[in-house]
């Protein structure tokens, strides 16, 4: 093979972790399953493989303290990921109670966009393609079907099951916060 093909194996991986992302959405919006409550942790573990999988180090487009620069930031925006989705708002309740009725997280990083977590998994793979050679059109597949996802839950997960979501999408920006939704985020952390 040449090309992408041998380059790219654990890709397949990673769209299967997603996959298990709206199957859990879904499950939490329409069917409310605990034995499907695990599609969750499983997504995470396989779009992690499959990532791991299609790293290749040595083709790095950054070097030397650029490289290291960028590997740093890239660490940055994986906590900012499992930050925002584990610790910003309660994970038992989002991810172990399928089909429970919560109230929307409208502070902290919520109070930048109502999907942050977008902007950080973008950086993430972001990072990974310049610093650990993983193909550009990986990153960007990845992200496009991770707005997907969000789409998914913004239109039809979150109104049904998050008390007060409507009102918090009319006042927050669906992805990317403006100037006063920053300040905004720092007063109420």
């Amino acid at each position: 093979m040449t090309g992408w093909e041998d380059d790219a194996m654990g890709w397949p991986l990673s769209l299967c972790g997603f996959a298990l992302f709206f199957l859990s959405d879904y499950n939490d919006w329409r069917w409310g399953y605990r034995a499907l409550r695990f599609c969750f942790p499983s997504g995470g573990l396989l779009l992690t493989a499959g990532t791991l999988l299609d790293l290749r180090w040595e083709r790095s487009l950054a070097r030397g303290w650029f490289r290291a620069a960028v590997l740093l930031l890239g660490v940055m925006f994986l906590a900012l990921l499992v930050y925002t989705l584990f610790f910003a708002l309660p994970a038992a309740a989002s991810y172990a109670r399928p089909g429970e009725k919560r109230r929307a997280c409208t502070t902290g990083v919520y109070a930048l966009c109502r999907h942050p977590g977008v902007l950080w998994f973008a950086g993430v793979y972001g990072c990974l393609w310049l610093v650990a050679g993983l193909p550009l059109w990986e990153a960007a597949l990845l992200c496009g079907v991770n707005v997907g996802l969000v789409l998914f839950e913004d239109r039809c997960v979150f109104p049904a099951l998050l008390e007060g979501y409507e009102a918090y999408q009319a006042a927050t920006p669906f992805l990317l916060p403006g100037r006063r939704r920053r300040r905004s985020c720092r007063k109420k952390s």
